[in-house]
């Protein structure tokens, strides 16, 4: 059995139950996604990040609820939806969920490591 470090490895939750290891992830989603993901068995990517600058881009995950615990540090995250944007601060042990489609993103107000679920296939980006 190897011990799996969620920093640089990953898990992936898929049906029936299954959680499967994603050895060095390296935060490649593509290639985790064609490795992982099916039309049948989409699944959800479970990761640690440490965050140590403002997110580049905006991101969103139509293909359900994006979980994000806030493990240690600090950080702002900010949703757009219904075209007004909500900010809420989020502190060690605390978690936002992102819904389905709600575009996302995040300001360090101390740097931050999280823990995150996240339904892969479909995820977009676009610039802040």
């Amino acid at each position: 059995m190897k011990i799996l470090n969620l920093v640089k490895d990953a898990v992936h939750l898929g049906a029936p139950s299954k959680a499967l290891p994603v050895f060095d992830f390296g935060h490649d989603y593509d290639k985790y996604l064609v490795d992982f993901c099916s039309d049948a068995d989409p699944g959800r990517l479970v990761c640690l990040y440490e965050t140590k600058t403002d997110w580049e881009a905006w991101e969103s995950h139509p293909a359900g609820d994006e979980l994000v615990l806030v493990l240690s540090g600090k950080a702002e995250f900010l949703q757009e939806v219904d075209g007004k944007e909500r900010r809420v601060i989020i502190e060690p042990h605390q978690a936002i969920i992102n819904p389905p489609g709600v575009w996302h993103t995040a300001n360090v107000l101390e740097p931050f490591l999280a823990l995150f679920v996240t339904p892969g296939p479909g995820t977009t980006h676009r610039p802040r």
